[in-house]
């Protein structure tokens, strides 16, 4: 156990009179001279020593040893001579009572039973923190632990976090979000990338990317926001087979490697932009990506043993997922949305017009699609298969020959209607017949 400061304190000055030898009063000649010197104590600043205290060290020294120059507590610790006993139960029962109750609403209940002696309010502090009732108002700790999974790849923390502002050609400037995608083990970022909206579609097409570089892990992790609560998040990590994780509600410590990381961007990132020069979110993301890739990755982390992420990550990748050959990401991360098809054979998406053909006309029809790469789209039939539809082209729909109207098929001769005929008949039969009438010779 450590020594304590005081008792080192004491120990440096009465040092040099452990090894006195010499004439009667070497002793008393050398206490006094240290008696006249100034000396810095560690909490109460400089200091002169009475001979008689260091006669008293001394002697506590040589029979006590290192312990007998510790400070010895007060007898009366924790009991203030201002407050007695009964003062002291009923500030007791008020502040057990009511924990909300501050200082000098104590000292008001206080003054109001008229006690013969009222404590200040630094007194009735001090009383408090002895007795442990300081604290009192304060929530109970909740067990927070830290924990860091095994190997790359066992789960990866997902979060949003606001970006710079980007200069659009009208004067005005537009919010950035953030989204990134860490791998816990090895705090190495799998993908991480600016976006114009914080949309379901930027998560979407942050985690491909993610997956793309760094393979399949066993375990998303988010927050409890919108994007990451949605029904298509959760079909895709069912269909990729992983287990979607969300941090319990006001509980943020969950997330703290990804916080931290945060907070190294805007430190270490964003601290080195100058804001009013971005103007272009591409160029944005491709200083994000050589800083990451150039200096994150690359530098000594402190929670790492002083590794690099990118080192810790490269000696457990034999643990990596690999993607399944047969999963097509293009087609697992496409958006789903039903249009109807106009007179003209054309439908309407994200602001664009795209060919579905004459044959569709007046239909409505399940589509696929990359937003972030309208070029084409695919038509779901109703076997489940895709098939390709590109955007119109004005200009080649002028040199394309018309197909002529299909011509309607010639008609076989209708069914002769039968129902009232035999309604007639039916009538008929139930009508009474006339009586036969008589001939005459």
């Amino acid at each position: 156990m450590d020594a304590h400061p005081v008792a080192l304190w004491r120990y440096q000055i009465i040092a040099p009179l452990l090894s006195v030898h010499g004439p009667r009063g070497a002793l008393a000649r050398l206490i006094r001279q240290l008696a006249a010197q100034t000396h810095e104590h560690p909490l109460r600043g400089p200091l002169l020593i009475h001979p008689r205290t260091l006669e008293e060290w001394l002697s506590r020294y040589r029979h006590e040893g290192l312990d007998g120059l510790a400070p010895v507590p007060r007898k009366d610790l924790g009991q203030s001579r201002r407050i007695d006993p009964a003062l002291a139960s009923r500030i007791e029962e008020l502040a057990a009572g009511h924990p909300l109750l501050d200082g000098p609403g104590l000292l008001a209940e206080l003054r109001a039973l008229n006690p013969p002696l009222l404590p200040s309010l630094s007194t009735l502090y001090r009383f408090l923190r002895a007795r442990g009732l300081d604290h009192r108002a304060a929530p109970p700790r909740a067990d927070h632990r830290a924990f860091e999974f095994e190997l790359p790849g066992d789960c990866w923390q997902g979060d949003v976090m606001f970006g710079p502002t980007i200069a659009q050609p009208d004067g005005s400037r537009r919010k950035t979000y953030l989204i990134a995608i860490l791998d816990d083990a090895s705090r190495l970022i799998c993908h991480a990338q600016f976006y114009f909206e914080q949309h379901l579609t930027s998560l979407k097409d942050c985690l491909k990317q993610a997956l793309l570089k760094r393979g399949l892990p066993r375990r998303f992790y988010f927050d409890n926001g919108r994007i990451f609560r949605s029904r298509a998040l959760l079909c895709l990590a069912a269909r990729l087979g992983l287990q979607l994780i969300h941090t319990r509600p006001y509980k943020p410590q969950g997330r703290a490697k990804l916080e931290r990381w945060f907070g190294v961007v805007r430190s270490a990132f964003l601290a080195r932009l100058d804001p009013k020069a971005l103007s272009d979110l591409g160029y944005l993301n491709r200083l994000l990506f050589a800083w990451i890739e150039g200096q994150y990755h690359v530098s000594p982390h402190r929670s790492l043993d002083g590794q690099a992420p990118l080192d810790r990550w490269m000696l457990a990748c034999e643990a990596l997922r690999p993607l399944p050959r047969d999963l097509d990401l293009d087609q697992l991360f496409l958006e789903q949305a039903r249009r109807l098809v106009g007179k003209d054979g054309t439908l309407s998406l994200k602001g664009r017009r795209f060919e579905a053909g004459p044959f569709f006309i007046g239909q409505k029809i399940d589509l696929r699609f990359d937003p972030f790469d309208l070029r084409r789209i695919w038509r779901l039939d109703a076997a489940g298969a895709l098939h390709e539809i590109f955007p119109v082209d004005l200009a080649g729909n002028c040199r394309i020959q018309r197909a002529p109207a299909a011509l309607p098929l010639p008609k076989a001769p209708p069914p002769p209607l039968t129902a009232l005929d035999q309604l007639l008949t039916q009538v008929e039969s139930q009508q009474p017949q006339p009586p036969a009438q008589e001939t005459k010779p």
